[in-house]
């Protein structure tokens, strides 16, 4: 991709805290040498020696009923500041991050209850606007580092329904102007940030580096995986993305198009009795295409199920023509402004509408629409209509295509570092389209050069049934993605990595709990299919194989979509 002047790299490399690091056998502490290892409390001091870090602390966490005890170090950086960095004037750059480690020997870390480091570190993504800190607890409970960030902004813990991850309004200054400073913090120098921080503090605590480092994140998270893959090719081994929200200058405007289509057809929101109605009649109408009558559309791409005006006797779920018309065109998504054309996808069929399309507008869309897009905090989005969303949509590509887009299909440098990814997808998420990773796992593959390149070190493993980056009460037989510490696909990622062994499938379970499980299946490599074998119960993982397909079938109806190409262009002609 063409870089443009809103891609700014930070200006000043890290000489201070990096040089002691290399340099200072008092500084870091070596087990070669015999040297004693710091004590928790003690790693806040030493770290507020480097200018870069303006606030620390550090203390054990005690164990509770369900996490062991670890050591929580929390540290504020700050690198850049002012208009030359994007920020206000007399405004830096603050970012937070949190980094979990379980107990060293000089903390009585002996194993057991205590927890051991098993020499390894797992950054934890977040989620929507970020604007938080998460708990590292997931990684350090399983024996990782774990870290977390803020992205380098705070949130708004009173956004109706959805506290401060999201809330966007960060991103506009007092006097309309955008905050770019904090928006490509929030991109990716938070993540950057967290990524060498981790490592250091890593090595500091423990007097050693990492064997392996790992990123494990979904939605928000997943985007940021991919951000470090593009931008930071060195800094993982293996990452697990679930649900990215890369395209993020597309598929957010189009998180608004359900609502701005139910305006203009019908006028108000059609009932949420209504949409859980049409969902459950395309489910019934699809189910059994992949020759298996489960509750689960195995591919919702092959289900071209159309709403129509009906009635089953309830008025209560009784569907009107203009409502129909409503429910197709949130299912097609926005259409481009030439014949045939569509700007973005649209949900699933099968998915709850719900999320994007209820009562109420999903925040997150309507906060970019107003404080991103238009800069204007009283912005209404009901004065979008059909016609004049395409320019709505252009208008967020132009402003944060290359800042936050995140899709740059070009991973060789990844790849020549022996980097490791899986993405995955849930087939009936409410909030982020699947075939937005369809379309981006494509593109990677053409730039590649094919499937056999791109299955080397990036794999693609979509989950039928499931919802935003777990599973759904709508299908309850779909096997549930598993994306934990110990779960099954960051599992086949760290095997990936350090013995070479592939992941083909995934074997997946409709209960968390294996015991309670009534059924299992293989969740196959994108682009394989899964096939009954013809004996055995349909209930079983072993009664199916993955059969091996050398390119989608159903990829044709991604082109609808501008060509990326035409969006650079675009791009290109808007900087002159």
């Amino acid at each position: 991709m063409r870089p443009n002047r809103l891609q700014w790299e930070k200006r000043k490399p890290l000489f201070g805290f990096a040089v002691a690091l290399m340099c200072s056998t008092a500084f870091i502490p070596s087990r070669a040498t015999g040297a004693p290892l710091p004590n928790c409390n003690g790693v806040a001091a030493k770290l507020l020696a480097d200018e870069d870090v303006i606030a620390a602390t550090s203390a054990i966490q005690p164990a509770t009923g369900t996490d062991l005890s670890y050591c929580l170090v929390n540290i504020t950086v700050s690198e850049l500041g002012g208009p030359n960095d994007g920020y206000l004037p007399g405004q830096k750059q603050i970012i937070k991050i949190a980094i979990g480690l379980p107990l060293s020997q000089a903390d009585g870390g002996t194993g057991g209850q205590q927890g051991a480091w098993n020499g390894r570190i797992e950054a934890l993504g977040g989620g929507g606007y970020q604007g938080v800190l998460s708990p590292v607890t997931p990684a350090t409970d399983a024996g990782y580092v774990g870290s977390n960030t803020d992205t380098g902004h705070t949130g708004n813990p009173a956004t109706p329904g959805f506290g401060p991850i999201g809330d966007g309004s960060w991103a506009l200054n007092p006097d309309g102007t955008l905050n770019f400073g904090l928006i490509r913090d929030f991109a990716f120098n938070g993540i950057h940030q967290q990524t060498v921080w981790t490592k250091k503090i890593t090595e500091l605590y423990y007097g050693m580096r990492a064997k392996y480092t790992y990123w494990n994140g979904c939605s928000t998270g997943g985007r940021q995986g991919h951000q470090q893959a593009q931008r930071y090719p060195d800094d993982y081994d293996g990452i697990l993305a679930g649900a990215p929200a890369f395209n993020w200058e597309r598929f957010i405007p189009a998180e608004q198009w359900g609502e701005i289509a139910m305006n203009e057809e019908v006028g108000a929101p059609i009932s949420p009795a209504k949409l859980e109605a049409v969902k459950s009649a395309s489910i019934a109408a699809c189910d059994a295409l992949d020759g298996i009558t489960d509750g689960v559309i195995q591919d919702p791409r092959a289900c071209h199920f159309r709403a129509s005006p009906f009635c089953s006797g309830n008025p209560a779920t009784c569907l009107t023509s203009q409502e129909a018309s409503a429910v197709n065109k949130i299912w097609d998504g926005p259409p481009g402004p030439r014949a045939g054309e569509r700007l973005w996808f649209g949900l699933e069929r099968g998915t709850t509408m719900l999320g994007l399309d209820g009562p109420k507008p999903f925040v997150i869309s309507t906060e970019h629409l107003a404080y991103w897009v238009n800069q204007n905090p009283a912005f209404d989005w009901h004065t979008i209509t059909e016609a004049s969303f395409a320019e709505q949509f252009k208008r967020s590509e132009l402003k944060f295509h290359d800042v936050i887009g995140t899709d740059n299909p070009d991973l060789s440098e990844f790849r020549e570092h022996g980097g490791k990814m899986i993405i995955y997808h849930g087939l009936a998420d409410l909030l982020i389209m699947p075939r937005g990773s369809y379309n981006y796992y494509n593109r990677v593959t053409k730039h590649a050069g094919g499937l056999p390149s791109v299955q080397k070190f990036y794999r693609f493993f979509p989950y039928p049934g499931n919802s935003h980056c777990a599973g759904n009460p709508d299908q309850p037989n779909a096997p549930l993605i598993d994306s934990s510490s110990s779960g099954a696909l960051f599992q086949a990622l760290v095997n990936w990595v350090e013995h070479g062994t592939a992941p083909d499938s995934i074997i997946a379970y409709n209960n968390p709990n294996r015991a309670l499980a009534t059924v299992s299946r293989p969740i196959c490599m994108y682009p394989d299919k899964l096939t009954y074998n013809g004996t055995g119960s349909t209930n079983v993982a072993s009664s199916f194989v993955c059969k091996h397909e050398s390119h989608d079938e159903l990829m044709a109806e991604e082109k609808v979509l501008p060509d990326a190409d035409l969006i650079e262009d675009h791009h290109d002609d808007h900087d002159h």
